[in-house]
């Protein structure tokens, strides 16, 4: 072996055995611990970088998504914005569609009806009389398939509205209940069913809240009621549960049907799904169609609704609001009307215990004497020995009908008025109209009801009145007993003609004007006790007249509307702008000359208490 080998050998083998040393020599001297320092510092640095650019690279990646994301919502954003704007849109033409269709339609019928109406009071042959007969049958059914077709597209339309926000307007209670039950008023009347509401004495007049909302719900409620209810009654009541410190009020109303209700585990299980916050609410069709929307707008307004019925004995849903006392005043009978009431005896003869006790209790709370039984020939006992102011009876009965009572009255008192209710264009009441002072249609109105009283309760000679109210002949001479300067507003001539026919032959000169412009320029240059007022006009509509003639004039004239307009809300509306009444086209010649007596009687009250106050 060479000798460079064996001292290689040698040399590493001394190395590795004394390596500790070396380190440690190694460690004692300056520029062995600057190199391990400077390498450490290096090796540091290389890592510090390292993470910062990671650190960097992994916010760019964020940055690129967050980017990302934003476009993505944006667009969403938008593509939400025009999806939500295309639905408006779709139920803004949808409503002016309907709106359309309803006027388009009822104006030509008002002629149609009206002209027919004014040959069926001339002298016919009996050929001629069956043709008018049967023009006037069939703009009836015509009518009533529109009002069947309109009711039920409003209604899905409401179904569509459903989800939007509420409105906060000023609600009269008994004008939105009245207004829904008009609505089912003839299907009720064909089907035997009494529909009846009242509103405890506790409930403000006016609430503030979302009439539509509110409608949408009685009117599903009440299209149950009445499906369920093969022949008896519908009962809508309203009072007050409770009354907070921030004058906040919370109401709860009822509709209760008499039909064949539910079994038990029926009912459990729809109260289930009531409470239950997204369970579908499934109902045959008999019971409870529509509950769904119900149940999303009563949650809407704060409250909640539950179902209690029995089988064979109907079926109560009741739902509760939250709303606030409105504060916009709305026209009632005079104070000094309602107080000529006060002790007043009243006879109430009815075969529906629930009409007795909602008849009893709206006089009651007006400080009159009631007395109630089920049929005519108690009613005769009773009057036999009680002396009575006024006799309202309801036409069917059993044993004997409002009709024979009233004749028996008739001769043993003939001084007593006696006001009739009667189902929807009942032909019965129209035949026998000259012995009853007033008829008045189911469902009951309480402001005509109350009319209705005021007028036959006037000290004056009830005999005479009674004639008077006969309003099924056309007769001059009743503008003579009802002076009125009227004026026609109206756009379409054939309603034109009608209307100046009509009055004509009450013997009033009237005068007509062709859109609101008109209006306002007639009433500038002479005073008129009324106006009927169109509401759809070329140049400007009824609505806006009426309420800049309650902005302008010092001497107010009464305003009617008289319109086609009978879409939900449209009367609501009319209100609000200023009219003091409204009829709906085709105009029913016994609901004009009625509503124009009694226009012409407050008007000729309220200028006898002003010649009293300057005298």
């Amino acid at each position: 072996m060479p000798i460079s080998i064996l001292h290689f050998m040698h040399t590493t083998h001394w190395l590795t055995a004394n390596w500790n040393i070396i380190l440690v020599l190694f460690w004692f001297t300056w520029w062995f611990k600057l190199l391990l320092f400077t390498f450490i510092g290096l090796a540091l640095v290389i890592f510090h970088y390292v993470r910062i650019n990671a650190v960097k690279n992994k916010q760019a990646d964020l940055e690129r998504q967050l980017m990302e994301r934003n476009e993505l919502l944006t667009y969403s954003t938008k593509n939400l914005q025009r999806a939500t704007d295309k639905a408006l849109l779709a139920d803004r033409n949808k409503g002016t569609l309907l709106s359309r269709i309803n006027h388009e339609l009822r104006t030509p019928m008002n002629g149609v009806l009206g002209m027919a109406g004014l040959l069926n009071q001339t002298s016919l042959t009996n050929e001629q009389q069956e043709y008018v007969n049967a023009v006037i049958y069939s703009g009836d059914k015509l009518m009533k398939v529109m009002n069947e077709i309109m009711m039920n597209d409003v209604l899905e339309y409401s179904k569509i509205e459903s989800g939007k926000d509420l409105e906060a307007k000023d609600i009269d209670l008994s004008n939105c209940i009245e207004e829904v039950l008009d609505v089912f008023g003839t299907k009720a009347a064909a089907a035997g069913i009494d529909l009846v509401y009242h509103i405890d004495d506790s409930v403000p007049k006016t609430i503030v809240g979302d009439v539509k909302r509110l409608r949408q719900i009685l009117t599903n409620l009440i299209e149950n009621a009445t499906r369920a209810t093969g022949k008896g009654e519908v009962f809508i009541g309203a009072q007050l549960i409770a009354c907070n410190e921030d004058n906040r009020i919370k109401l709860e109303f009822e509709v209760r049907d008499s039909g064949k209700g539910m079994a038990p585990e029926q009912v459990k299980l729809l109260s289930k799904n009531l409470f239950m916050q997204n369970a579908p609410v499934n109902m045959d069709s008999g019971s409870g169609v529509g509950l769904i929307i119900c149940k999303k707008l009563v949650a809407l307004m704060g409250g909640s609704i539950m179902v209690e019925s029995t089988q064979m004995k109907g079926t109560t849903v009741k739902f509760s609001i939250y709303s606030r006392p409105g504060m916009q005043p709305f026209q009632t009978q005079g104070l000094s009307e309602l107080t000529a009431l006060k002790g007043k005896k009243i006879l109430i003869a009815d075969d529906n215990e629930t009409v007795r006790d909602v008849l009893c209790k709206q006089l009651e709370t007006l400080k009159m004497v009631t007395t109630s039984t089920a049929n005519g020939k108690e009613a005769l006992d009773i009057l036999s020995q009680v002396s009575f102011d006024l006799v309202i009876t309801d036409l069917t009965m059993p044993e004997m009908d409002g009709i024979e009572l009233a004749q028996c009255i008739r001769k043993k008192y003939p001084a007593i008025p006696i006001i009739l209710l009667s189902p929807v264009n009942d032909e019965r009441s129209k035949a026998q109209a000259e012995i009853f002072g007033a008829v008045l249609s189911k469902p009951l109105k309480e402001s005509l009801l109350l009319d209705a009283i005021s007028n036959q309760l006037r000290t004056t000679d009830n005999a005479v009145v009674n004639k008077q109210k006969n309003i099924h002949k056309l007769s001059d001479q009743f503008s003579k007993q009802y002076p009125l300067n009227i004026l026609i507003a109206e756009d379409n001539p054939l309603n034109q003609q009608w209307t100046t026919k009509i009055l004509s032959k009450l013997g009033y000169q009237t005068e007509i004007a062709n859109n609101g412009k008109e209006v306002l320029e007639m009433v500038s240059n002479r005073q008129y006790d009324l106006i009927l007022m169109d509401v759809q006009m070329p140049q400007m509509d009824g609505l806006e007249a009426t309420r800049m003639i309650r902005l302008c004039l010092e001497e107010q004239p009464i305003v009617i509307a008289m319109t086609a307009n009978v879409m939900q809300g449209d009367r609501q509306d009319c209100m609000q702008s200023g009219m003091n009444d409204y009829i709906s086209k085709p105009v029913e010649l016994n609901e004009l000359v009625g509503m124009l007596e009694k226009w012409a009687l407050l008007i000729k009250q309220k200028k006898q208490s002003s010649s009293a106050v300057k005298k």
